[in-house]
């Protein structure tokens, strides 16, 4: 019986390392599940769960996060490099691919990037493109709002403004995560073996520092290359009614995604997708 948990190296073509864990059967459906911002490969859920959904999962490190070389400057379509470069590795043609939160536009990316070779794609608590979601910009923290701005002039700036802003939680990468706080999904996050694998990503995606989630960033507040619109139909969306912060960018989703099928989750929040593996795995089936 093979492991049911292994890590994969991949190598892109302009030579950088990218880290990954795939999950599940060999000739299952493959879906690429896209950790957020930070995060690294390590969010997924237990092996068992992947099983009984019929899939095999695979979860990567995004650049400049765990053990994925740093792209600086990379753009949401760039996202389409790494994902082919792994799929290669491990033999896809095809594949599905999700993103939660950060990883919702990069999953987009890797979609408008690859055409034929994506079975399906979706997002799950994922933040909209500014350029399409109405009042994005005023809808942005006074202390979020100029490091925007900046990133269209001077990215370059305004990486090291994210690097320095998150430095606290570099040193501490837990307090990322809402454990014990008044959270709608803080039954979930409180689990002991979800708390652990919770602080396990996102130590591990920050380890290097936080250079892959300034990029991250950067390339959510610059034009994505790609309209909404364009992608092909049938999107995944996913959304907890408690999640606030993304509700006007769901609300885009649903007007921009050609024949999206929209789900609501009433009684969750921003970390919606720890309560709904299977239902999120087995749409992609």
């Amino acid at each position: 019986m093979s492991d049911p948990l292994r890590e994969v190296t991949a190598r892109t073509p302009d030579g950088r390392k990218l880290g990954a864990v795939v999950i599940g059967a060999p000739d299952a459906p493959a879906l690429f599940f896209l950790h957020g911002t930070p995060g690294s490969r390590w969010l997924h859920p237990e092996p068992a769960v992947v099983a009984d959904a019929g899939i095999r999962l695979v979860t990567y490190d995004r650049p400049g996060y765990g053990r994925s070389d740093r792209n600086p400057g990379r753009s949401l379509l760039d996202s389409g490099i790494d994902a082919a470069a792994i799929a290669d590795a491990l033999e896809l043609e095809r594949f599905s691919v999700v993103g939660v939160s950060g990883g919702g536009p990069h999953a987009l990316g890797i979609t408008a990037a690859l055409g034929n070779r994506i079975r399906g794609f979706g997002v799950v608590s994922s933040p909209g493109p500014l350029d399409e979601v109405p009042d994005a910009w005023d809808a942005l923290s006074d202390h979020m709002r100029p490091t925007a701005e900046m990133a269209r002039r001077e990215p370059a700036r305004s990486v090291r403004a994210i690097e320095r802003f998150m430095a606290p939680v570099v040193a501490n990468p837990a307090s990322s995560i809402p454990l014990g706080k008044q959270d709608p999904n803080r039954a979930v996050l409180n689990d002991p073996d979800v708390a652990t694998m919770m602080i396990r990503q996102a130590e591990e995606g920050l380890r290097v520092g936080a250079g892959g989630m300034a990029d991250d960033m950067i390339t959510w507040w610059r034009p994505w290359g790609f309209a909404l619109a364009d992608l092909p139909p049938g999107a995944q969306v996913w959304h907890g009614a408690h999640d606030l912060r993304a509700a006007p960018d769901i609300d885009t989703y649903a007007r921009e995604l050609r024949g999206a099928r929209v789900t609501r989750w009433a009684d969750d929040g921003h970390f919606g997708v720890l309560a709904h593996w299977p239902e999120v795995l087995g749409a992609f089936a």
